[in-house]
């Protein structure tokens, strides 16, 4: 794969994507929170909806919907199921 990795804001509605990695990238108290929300590798993350202005997107993750700015979710990298 080139380029660089899909992020979860770049899910579509309505679609599911496999959590890869929290980037490295992402300031440590953004990658600690995060994964305490369960935002980890292997978790299967589904892209419920979007607010009426576009920010903050609603995902579900482990049963339960999570509410997430762009600039936290883009440090989530994700792969297809």
């Amino acid at each position: 794969m080139t380029g660089s990795p899909l992020t979860l804001p770049e899910l579509a509605v309505g679609s599911s994507a496999v959590i890869r990695s929290i980037a490295d990238t992402a300031p440590e108290q953004v990658a600690h929170r995060l994964r305490h929300l369960g935002f980890r590798a292997g978790n299967v993350v589904e892209a419920v909806r979007v607010a009426p202005l576009g920010d903050p997107h609603v995902y579900r993750i482990l049963g339960y919907e999570m509410c997430l700015r762009q600039q936290e979710a883009r440090h989530i990298q994700i792969a297809p199921p």
